[in-house]
């Protein structure tokens, strides 16, 4: 007796298909280091920020003021930095992935329409030559 083999999920064929595309994985080593970057970035540079705040209202000196505004400035342009980094890096691998469903997708797609194309050219075979396409039978004149 044999066995008819299981036909596989979509799920397990998108899978399947994915890995044949060899598209690299968004969660590389370099990829993480720089989102995490981007994240340490931007915490940093948030704290920087409201830890210059009272460091410049504190003293009445005004080179203490301008390293306390410097620091603040330098917090904002990290966390500007980092949030930029993070979104591009957490972006990235969701776009990447969002691709890849719309290749798939747009793959099954072509099939399909192929095989009713295909289904509808065996169904309505072309009229032979001389013969009228309505049915009708033609009158000599």
């Amino acid at each position: 007796m044999t066995s008819t083999p299981v036909p596989a999920s979509r799920a397990d064929r998108f899978v399947r298909e994915l890995a044949e595309l060899k598209i690299p994985d968004p969660a590389a080593a370099r990829a993480a280091l720089w989102l995490r970057l981007g994240g340490l970035l931007m915490t940093a540079g948030l704290v920087l920020g409201a830890l210059a705040f009272p460091l410049a209202h504190a003293t009445d000196d005004s080179l203490a003021q301008g390293d306390a505004l410097s620091l603040g400035l330098g917090g904002i342009t990290a966390a500007v930095v980092g949030a930029a980094l993070f979104l591009r890096y957490s972006l990235t691998g969701f776009l990447r992935f969002w691709l890849a469903r719309q290749s798939y997708d747009l793959d099954r797609l072509g099939e399909r329409l192929s095989d009713s194309a295909d289904a509808a050219k065996s169904a309505n075979p072309p009229a032979p030559e001389g013969e009228p396409r309505n049915g009708a039978a033609s009158s000599p004149r």
